[in-house]
C-alpha cells in the first residue's frame, strides 16, 4: 500500500502491479519488479496535484511522472496499475526552433476518445528526422513542385504528396513512410493522407488536450513502456490499452504529477 499517498489525502488503497480489472489471463501483466513503492512527488507542486488528487471522488486517473506509472481509480478501489512510458524531459533545437518535451503535470481531464486513431504526425518529427541525419527540410504547399536530382518531381497532387516520373505518371507515397530525397526531408501538409500516420498511436487514444494523449504504442517500440522516452504523450502497452479504454469514460480527471 502506499502508506505516503494515503497520508496526502488520496482516499483509496493503490497496489502497485494490481490489474484487478484485467480479465484477459493471455494478456501481458504489468512488471512491478523495477517500481517497488512509489515516491512521493519529490516538489511542493507534485505533492499539490497528488493532494488534490486525494479530494476527488469518484473514477480518477493518476500518472507518477517518477515512477512512470498509471493508476485507474474508482473510490476506494484500484482498478487499474500500469507501467506507462512518459516525456523524456529533454530539449531540442533545429535551426534556431527550439522544443521542450516532457509530460506536463497538473490537472487535465479526457476529452475525447477514438478507436483507430491517425497520428497526424507534428512538424518536430521532421525536423528530428533531418537533425538525425544531416538532412535539411522542405516544408510542402500545394502548388509548388520540388525537382529531384534524376529530374522527377516531389508534389502534391489531388490532395496527396507523392511523386511524379519524368514519363507524367504520379504515385502518391504511402501514409507512414517519410518522404526523404537528395538530402532533404520532405513535410507534407497537415491533413494531407502522408502526414497521417496508422500504427503509431495503437489501437486506442484518450485525448487530454493540447496535443496530449494516452495512447497506445507502435509493435516496434512497445517494450519502451515504463520509461521516460515519449514526446509529451503518457503511452501504454496495446494489451494493457484494451482494458483500459472500455473502462475510461469521457470526462475522467487525470492527476500527472
Amino acid at each position: 500500500m502506499l502508506r505516503a499517498w494515503l497520508a496526502a489525502g488520496l482516499a483509496g488503497t493503490l497496489v502497485a502491479g494490481a490489474a484487478a480489472a484485467q480479465t484477459d489471463s493471455t494478456a501481458p501483466q504489468p512488471t512491478v519488479a523495477r517500481l517497488g513503492k512509489p515516491s512521493r512527488p519529490p516538489d511542493a507542486r507534485g505533492r499539490s496535484i497528488l493532494a488534490e488528487a486525494g479530494r476527488q471522488g469518484g473514477i480518477k486517473i493518476l500518472v507518477s511522472t517518477e515512477d512512470r506509472w498509471l493508476w485507474l481509480v474508482r473510490g476506494r478501489d484500484t482498478l487499474m496499475s500500469l507501467p506507462v512510458a512518459v516525456g523524456m524531459g529533454r530539449s531540442f533545437e533545429y535551426e534556431g526552433r527550439q522544443f521542450w518535451f516532457e509530460t506536463p503535470r497538473g490537472r487535465r481531464k479526457v476529452l475525447r476518445k477514438e478507436p483507430n486513431p491517425l497520428w497526424n504526425v507534428p512538424e518536430w518529427h521532421y525536423l528530428e528526422r533531418a537533425a538525425a541525419l544531416g538532412y535539411g527540410v522542405v516544408p510542402m504547399d500545394s502548388t509548388t513542385k520540388y525537382m529531384l536530382s534524376d529530374s522527377s518531381f516531389i508534389m502534391m497532387m489531388g490532395g496527396a504528396a507523392g511523386r511524379l516520373n519524368q514519363l507524367g505518371n504520379f504515385w502518391p507515397f504511402t501514409p507512414g513512410l517519410e518522404i526523404m530525397f537528395d538530402g532533404m526531408v520532405f513535410i507534407p501538409p497537415a491533413g494531407t493522407p502522408q502526414r497521417l500516420v496508422p500504427d503509431a498511436l495503437g489501437p486506442f487514444k484518450l485525448d487530454t488536450g493540447q496535443g496530449y494523449l494516452i495512447h497506445g504504442t507502435h509493435p516496434y517500440n512497445e517494450d519502451s513502456v515504463g520509461e521516460a522516452v515519449s514526446h509529451g504523450c503518457v503511452r501504454m502497452r496495446n494489451a494493457d490499452l484494451e482494458v483500459f479504454y472500455r473502462q475510461v469514460p469521457v470526462g475522467t480527471p487525470v492527476f500527472i504529477f
